[in-house]
């Protein structure tokens, strides 16, 4: 399946839908069917008295809730779609609700609101590209183990969203990255175990401040406020057993319709599985917790020597889960004026 999450439109404003992608008959074309919706069908044909608050409970409109339901709850919204995909255009639930949707009649919404966020750093042709700026080696430890930052939840941006330029950077940049997105938690999880907790994959773009990073860098501390003002994650959440291995599979970038990076995720040294092995370690994981693999080789604007600019378009894809795209707003237009304190003496 290919889940996303968008806003219809209703008497109070927006409402949010968990949709999954269903390819129509005609080339070129798609619906969305509503996933709640689709379970109150699921639910009638069981023969649930109340079917719509059975599907309200089991198939909620809300893709981290949705996930919370694990492998089966992930096979019954497959059931529920397919059950959907069967009926005319023009059918409604048995609550009266829509069941599909044109793209053109929703508004995208940010994939998910995950509990936790870490970013990972997988590849060493990036790692090699920040040792020469730096005019050091590659540190020992990172082939030992795969590091990661903790980003924000609350900033992920909506597919299509412009992306604001906080006042306190000069140096706006890109990163190409993929994500896995965790069907369920858990604890001190093998690699085997953390490879069944994965839901499946979408395209992240880290954006980054990155005069800001090298001054968090220079304390030792971070990164954080050169990260956490914007990421990108979409277009859609692919399930892993429509995705397949994702070591097969490449990412690209294109910076306003030409093309700026291009990797194999086979190149990374450690596989998602061993990430989220790794992070489970001591520590609980929760189903929608966002997993992301680090930059790509080649995957930023630092590396290829050009920094973003305002109306810039960025289109990162990964082969098999779609194209994510997003505008970068005007320079210090996205808040953030803050004043840094004069050195001392």
């Amino acid at each position: 399946m290919r889940l996303s999450t968008v806003g219809v439109g209703g008497s109070l404003g927006l409402i949010p839908r968990v949709v999954a992608e269903l390819a129509d008959p005609e080339p070129g074309d798609a619906w969305l069917l509503d996933v709640t919706t689709a379970g109150e069908l699921w639910w009638a044909r069981q023969g649930a008295g109340d079917p719509v608050s059975w599907a309200l409970a089991t198939f909620p409109p809300d893709l981290c809730r949705l996930l919370r339901g694990g492998r089966r709850g992930l096979e019954m919204a497959r059931e529920a779609v397919v059950l959907a995909g069967e009926l005319a255009p023009g059918e409604l639930g048995p609550s009266g609700s829509r069941l599909r949707y044109r793209p053109e009649d929703v508004v995208p919404l940010p994939l998910l609101r995950p509990p936790l966020l870490r970013d990972f750093y997988a590849f060493e042709e990036h790692v090699a590209a920040g040792a020469r700026r730096r005019g050091e080696p590659i540190p020992e430890p990172w082939y030992r183990r795969p590091v990661y930052y903790k980003g924000n939840p609350a900033t992920l941006l909506a597919p299509g969203a412009e992306v604001p330029w906080p006042a306190y950077t000069d140096a706006l940049d890109y990163e190409l990255e993929v994500a896995c997105i965790l069907l369920s938690g858990g604890q001190d999880l093998t690699v085997q175990e953390a490879a069944e907790a994965i839901a499946g994959y979408a395209v992240f773009c880290d954006f980054s401040a990155r005069d800001i990073q090298a001054d968090e860098m220079r304390v030792r501390l971070g990164p954080a406020k050169s990260k956490d003002f914007a990421s990108g994650l979409g277009p859609y959440l692919v399930t892993s057993d429509e995705l397949g291995d994702p070591a097969q599979l490449e990412v690209g970038a294109f910076l306003n319709g030409e093309r700026v990076a291009r990797a194999s995720l086979g190149d990374a040294r450690w596989s998602f599985a061993e990430m989220v092995s790794y992070g489970s370690g001591a520590e609980p994981l929760e189903a929608g917790e966002v997993i992301a693999s680090g930059t790509v080789g080649g995957g930023s604007g630092q590396e290829t020597g050009r920094l973003l600019e305002p109306g810039d378009r960025l289109e990162c894809e990964l082969e098999g889960a779609g194209r994510l795209v997003h505008v970068i707003g005007p320079r210090h237009g996205g808040g953030g004026g803050l004043v840094p304190r004069p050195p001392r003496g």
